[in-house]
């Protein structure tokens, strides 16, 4: 009895780094940047789940004729799949480069140039808008409205519950409101900034990457040798063509702008005039 009872035990501590794993990848699902923070503010505990995981997997798959032996087989092949599921349609979404969003330009500039036309006629006179949407969820939500005006700024929750307020300050129906999110959605990005003191530009957010955030700035009219110069000088931005330039800015940690090397490289592969 007690030599069962001990087995028992240590079944079931074999699950604890199953459990750790699957909590992990989990967390890379939900918010890979979290998920990278967490595993390496804690690597003492992630390694050695990971090492026991692979271990107790592998000695299950010689000896399943114990409970334990086949919930460890099991659970560790869920634990893969999620993994592999991860590397091949979530990982993808939460990395960036110039190179990215050249492709994606090629494919999705119509749509943008049609998401600034429908932005020119939805937002009022003398009015600014930032949108920031994840999925259907709205995430953020600024307003301007005329120079006395100062700006209103809202994130999640409190965006979500001022939405209604917010859109009647710079004239939008919740038509249009949708009609942005669904037009972002469609083209696989996540915002907009956009003012009617400067109709001709817009700034359309393509993709959040740790703290940093990948835009396509968007103009109906040629850059100007000025706007030209501007754009080779900044690290900030990659001019693409007459028409668009990407920008990348950085947050609180990491880079925050696009390298020099990065730059140059993409630059002389992609002339841009």
């Amino acid at each position: 009895m007690k030599e069962q009872t001990e087995t028992t035990i240590f079944g079931i501590l074999k699950l604890i780094p199953f459990a750790l794993v699957t909590a992990i990848i989990v967390l890379f699902w939900v918010d890979p940047f979290l998920g990278m923070l967490i595993a390496f503010i804690f690597w003492w505990v992630t390694m050695p789940a990971i090492g026991f995981s692979i271990a107790f997997f592998i000695m299950g798959l010689f000896c399943r004729d114990v409970v334990w032996q086949r919930i460890t087989v099991v659970w560790g092949g869920v634990d893969l799949l999620l993994a592999i599921l991860f590397f091949l349609f979530v990982a993808p979404s939460h990395r960036c480069s110039p190179d990215i969003m050249a492709e994606h330009y090629v494919k999705h500039h119509a749509e943008m140039e049609e998401l600034h036309c429908y932005l020119q006629n939805a937002v009022a006179d003398s009015c600014s808008v930032t949108l920031e949407f994840k999925g259907n969820r709205l995430e953020m939500f600024h307003v301007c409205a005329g120079e006395e005006y100062h700006y209103s700024n809202f994130w999640n929750e409190e965006a979500r519950e001022k939405k209604d307020s917010l859109m009647r300050v710079v004239g939008l129906e919740q038509e249009e409101h949708d009609g942005i999110r669904r037009r972002l959605k469609k083209m696989g990005c996540i915002g907009i900034e956009y003012s009617q003191t400067t109709p001709n530009l817009v700034k359309i957010w393509f993709r959040r990457v740790d703290m940093g955030r990948y835009d396509y700035i968007v103009s109906e009219h040629p850059m100007t040798d000025d706007e030209k110069s501007t754009a080779m000088e900044n690290l900030d931005l990659i001019p693409y063509n007459d028409h668009c330039t990407f920008q990348y800015g950085g947050g609180a940690i990491g880079p925050q702008t696009f390298s020099q090397e990065e730059k140059e490289d993409f630059l002389k592969r992609h002339k841009p005039w």
